[in-house]
């Protein structure tokens, strides 16, 4: 990957949307889709394992936002790992807490962060290495409703950002 030696492994269903992490820096990446568990674990410490990443302390960031997913991301703690949550979801995700003692690892949740605090990647975004407009479209504000419905109903490939157009 492109921020300080970091080996970055994507996992989704969505073949673009893994050929855009790709064409992005990620290092490797994993069609979930149709897979067990089981399978998924298995082809990620192969895919570490060929990267030279070690068997510990993986930093393990879920942003899908579905409770399969957050179950995943789970699932795939090791020694000292810290898993991240930023997606988000009301459904009710089934996991063992005791892990994180078992592996002595870290759980955190985060809603955002200030921009200072994310210095290596707005540089990428500058230098154009990372390419904000694979992930990212804005909409004018007036169409709230409108983005609001479509994103309720999963039409979006990309997350909207909308746009303030209070003179219009």
């Amino acid at each position: 990957m492109l921020i300080k030696g970091a080996k970055v492994i994507a996992i989704d269903i969505n073949d673009e949307k893994l050929a855009k992490a790709k064409s992005n820096g990620v290092d490797a990446v994993i069609n979930s889709r149709g897979l067990e568990l089981k399978d998924i674990k298995n082809k990620v410490k192969e895919l570490a394992k060929e990267l030279g990443v070690s068997k510990y302390g993986w930093k393990i960031i879920e942003v899908s936002g579905t409770a399969k997913g957050q179950e995943l991301a789970f699932n795939l703690i090791t020694f000292t790992s810290t898993l991240s949550i930023v997606g988000f979801t009301m459904d009710k995700p089934e996991v063992r807490l005791s892990n994180l003692m078992a592996f002595d690892a870290k759980l955190i949740g985060t809603w955002g962060c200030k921009p200072e605090l994310y210095k290596d990647v707005l540089d990428l975004i500058d230098s154009g290495k990372l390419k904000l407009d694979d992930f990212v479209e804005t909409i004018s504000m007036n169409k709230i409703n409108e983005v609001f419905n479509n994103t309720l109903q999963h039409k979006y490939e990309k997350r909207m950002v909308l746009v303030p157009d209070f003179n219009n």
